[in-house]
């Protein structure tokens, strides 16, 4: 058996909800879901965690028809509409000790993923003042949807910290995805 990952149902249930809002889960996309993808979206609260390729798949659909722009609209949306009410707390302590900026939320990455995700390894470091690298280790290869979620999940980051900035890069090496993320 493969080594997998898992994703929560109020991760994949934000993702569900996100494409309903940007009338993404549209014809082009469901015909390409399998049966298990389907259920998912049909009740992606059915169960407390998924596993992460099958809810890859979803996002796989929706990168093939409307490109990354939009899935990484997607990941974004997902985790502002339903991950991010979840840890807006710890967010809050996070500010209220370290200051509320990117390399602060950055640096905890895994404990606010923790609640979307199981079975990844996230790592910062900071590279200047502006600056770090996000890296994301699977327990399998890293695929194309990967990279436009997070960029997603980093804008929510950046935006919670109230600062302009994006991911400016991103490298792939086997099972690890890099990030680039600067901001002003």
């Amino acid at each position: 058996m493969t080594a997998t990952y898992e994703a929560s149902s109020t991760y994949v249930g934000g993702i569900v909800k996100a494409l309903r809002a940007l009338s993404l889960l549209d014809a082009p996309v469901t015909e390409r879901l399998s049966e298990a993808q389907q259920a998912i979206v049909a009740s992606p609260w059915s169960r407390s965690w998924w596993p992460g390729d099958v809810a890859e798949g979803i996002a796989q659909a929706v990168l093939d028809v409307h490109g990354p722009e939009r899935l990484e609209r997607v990941g974004f949306e997902a985790v502002t509409r339903s991950v991010g009410p979840i840890i807006t707390p710890l967010i809050s302590v996070i500010g209220a000790i370290f200051g509320l900026t990117p390399a602060s939320l950055f640096e905890r990455m895994a404990d606010l993923s923790s609640t979307s995700i199981k079975g990844v390894s996230l790592a910062w470091r900071s590279t200047a003042a502006l600056e770090g690298l996000l890296s994301l280790t699977y327990p399998m290869p890293i695929t194309a949807v990967h990279a436009p979620l997070w960029r997603g999940a980093c804008g929510y980051v950046l935006e919670t910290a109230r600062v302009e900035g994006r991911v400016t890069g991103s490298h792939v090496s086997g099972h690890t995805l890099t990030l680039i993320v600067s901001w002003r």
